[in-house]
C-alpha cells in the first residue's frame, strides 16, 4: 500500500474513531490521532497549493476546529506536529501559514504522521484489511489468517481484531451460505469496477439489468440523479441491495423540513486514476451537493444556480460568483463547505453574499461528476428551505444496511461471494 492510499485510510477512519469511546478507541488510537491532524491540515489548506502559502488568523483557525470535531488539545498538538513537519508556520499571534498544501501533501503528511508516532501491529493490520477488502470482498476466516501471519498476532487476537473493526465501522461483514464476507464502501470505487459489476448483474433478473444499465447511462451522462428516480426505475428492493453493497454513491443534503439525496457513480473520479485517495472526506461531494440544491427549481428570489458547470468552472478559475450586489442563498446554502474550509462566503451586504473556491482541487473533483454535462434538473430540490446537513457514502450505505430484510441480506451476501471467487 502506498502513502496516499494509507493516508485516506487514516483520514477516513479516524472520521469513524471519533464516535467510538473505551478501550477500542484505545487499541487504534494511532490511527484516530494521525487521521485527526491528517483532517486538521485539510480544513486548514485553504487557498494553498505547491506554489503559494495562505495566512489564516487564530480566530479562523479555533472557529474552523470547532466546527470539524477537533478538540483544543487535538488542534494545539496537531498545529505543533505540522509545524516540525514543515507544513505550517505559527506567528507570534497565533496566525497560521500553510505551506504548499494540496490534497496529495495531506494524505502524504498524515501517513508520514501515523508512521512517526509508532503504530502497532494491530493498527498496521486494520489498514491492510481495510485495502484488501477495498479491492475484494474476502472469507473472514482468510482475512484473519493473512493478518496473524503477517502481523505475528494470535488467531484469538486477529479474530478479536476483526470485531472490533466490525464495531467501531471500519470494515462490514455479511453472512454468506458458507463463509463471513469482509467488506467496505469502496468496494466499487476502483478500475475493477466493471469487472466487479459484471458478478452484481449476475444476481439480477434481465428486466432488472435492462433498467439498472437505463440508470448506469443517465448517471454517466449527467453525473447525478435524484435518489427517488433511481428507486422508481430499479424498484425499492433492488435498489436498497444495490446500495447495500455499495454499488453506487448516495450522498444527502437536509434541512429542518426534510432530507434528499441524490446518487452518483463510486468511479466518478476515474479520471484521476485513484477515486478513494482523491476525496476521502467527501470535500467534492459535499460541494456537488451543495451547488445541486441550487439547481433549476431553488426559487430565482434567492439565486437559482441555471448553469452548474459553468460555475464550478468560474469557481476552480478563481472568480467570486454572487455578481455586484450578491445572492441570498450564498449565505444560507453553503454552511457544510465553510465548516470544510472548501468556499469563503463574504456578506456585500445585509443577507446578500459572494463566494469563492479554496480548494481548486475540490472544484475539479466536483466537476468530474458533472461530466460534460449539466446534473439533472430534478436532482436535489429542497424547495427554498436553505439547506444545512450533508451526510457522506459511507454514512448513508450504512443506514440502508440497519434497514435490511432477510432477502436483502441474501442478495449482498450472494453477490459479495461471486465478487470474493471471481465467479
Amino acid at each position: 500500500m502506498d502513502d496516499r492510499a494509507k493516508g485516506a485510510w487514516l483520514l477516513a477512519h479516524s472520521k469513524s474513531l471519533d464516535l467510538v469511546s473505551g478501550p477500542g478507541s484505545a487499541r487504534l488510537e494511532k490511527i484516530g490521532y494521525a487521521g485527526k491532524i491528517g483532517r486538521l491540515y485539510n480544513v486548514l489548506r485553504r487557498g494553498s497549493n505547491e506554489a503559494q502559502a495562505t495566512s489564516i488568523s487564530s480566530a479562523t483557525v479555533e472557529n474552523l476546529c470547532q466546527l470539524n470535531n477537533i478538540d483544543f488539545a487535538s488542534r494545539r498538538d496537531g498545529l505543533g506536529v505540522l509545524k516540525d513537519l514543515g507544513r505550517v508556520d505559527i506567528a507570534a499571534d497565533g496566525s497560521i501559514a500553510v505551506l504548499g498544501a494540496t490534497g496529495a501533501a495531506v494524505l502524504e503528511t498524515t501517513t508520514s504522521i501515523f508512521e512517526e508516532s509508532g503504530p502497532s501491529n494491530d493498527e498496521r493490520a486494520v489498514l491492510m484489511l481495510s485495502e484488501d477488502a477495498a479491492a475484494r470482498p474476502i472469507d473472514r476466516n482468510l482475512a484473519e489468517e493473512r493478518i496473524s501471519d503477517e502481523f505475528k498476532l494470535k488467531s484469538a487476537a486477529a479474530g478479536e481484531l476483526v470485531e472490533l473493526c466490525k464495531r467501531t465501522a471500519l470494515i462490514d461483514e455479511e453472512q454468506g451460505r458458507s463463509v463471513r464476507i469482509l467488506f467496505n464502501s469502496n468496494t466499487f470505487r476502483d478500475k475493477e469496477r466493471a469487472a466487479k459489476a459484471y458478478h452484481i448483474l449476475q444476481e439480477l433478473k434481465p428486466d432488472q439489468v435492462a433498467r439498472l444499465t437505463e440508470v448506469e447511462e443517465q448517471l454517466r451522462k449527467s453525473g447525478t440523479i435524484i435518489d427517488k428516480d433511481v428507486e422508481a426505475i430499479l424498484g425499492i428492493d433492488v435498489f436498497n441491495r444495490l446500495s447495500s453493497v455499495g454499488y453506487f454513491d448516495r450522498m444527502e443534503v437536509n434541512n429542518a423540513r426534510e432530507s434528499v439525496g441524490y446518487i452518483a457513480l463510486p468511479d466518478a473520479f476515474q479520471k484521476y486514476g485513484r477515486p478513494f485517495e482523491e476525496d476521502p472526506v467527501d470535500d467534492a461531494k459535499a460541494l456537488l451537493a451543495s451547488l445541486t440544491y441550487g439547481m433549476t427549481r431553488s426559487a430565482s428570489s434567492r439565486g437559482r444556480i441555471d448553469l452548474p458547470k459553468a460555475l464550478i468552472q468560474a469557481l476552480i478559475d478563481g472568480r467570486e460568483i454572487g455578481g455586484q450586489w450578491g445572492v441570498t442563498a450564498i449565505g444560507e446554502d453553503y454552511r457544510e463547505l465553510e465548516r470544510r474550509g472548501v468556499v469563503k462566503v463574504t456578506r456585500v451586504s445585509g443577507a446578500r453574499y459572494r463566494m469563492a473556491l479554496l480548494k481548486r482541487d475540490v472544484g475539479e473533483l466536483a466537476l468530474a461528476i458533472i461530466k460534460g454535462g449539466a446534473a439533472s434538473e430534478d436532482a436535489l430540490l429542497l424547495g427554498t428551505t436553505a439547506a444545512t446537513g450533508f451526510k457522506g457514502p459511507d454514512e448513508t450505505r450504512k443506514a440502508v444496511r440497519r434497514r435490511n430484510s432477510a432477502e436483502d441480506k441474501a442478495f449482498v451476501a450472494s453477490a459479495l461471494d461471486r465478487i470474493r471467487g471471481g465467479g
